[in-house]
């Protein structure tokens, strides 16, 4: 379950994480908070010159996640 949570965490980031590429408004507060959670270092993801790149390597981390059928069921259904 702790790989679900994970990759839960890790969507919830590239979700505010496409919001702020397109101009939106979002909450930076949570953000950093996630980051922090989710091993990466906030200030160099936020403040990273290439804003493509950070993102690449969120979602890099997202992929590294070892989810197994049960982890996707309980995904899916959540």
């Amino acid at each position: 379950m702790e790989n679900v949570n994970k990759a839960v965490m890790f969507l919830a980031v590239i979700e505010t994480m496409l919001e702020a590429l397109k101009g939106l408004p979002v909450d930076q507060t949570e953000l950093v908070d996630s980051l922090a959670m989710l091993g990466f270092n906030p200030t160099e993801i936020m403040y990273e010159t290439q804003t493509l790149v950070a993102f690449q390597k969120v979602c890099r981390g997202f992929a590294e996640i070892e989810l197994t059928e049960d982890d996707l069921s309980a995904l899916e259904q959540g």
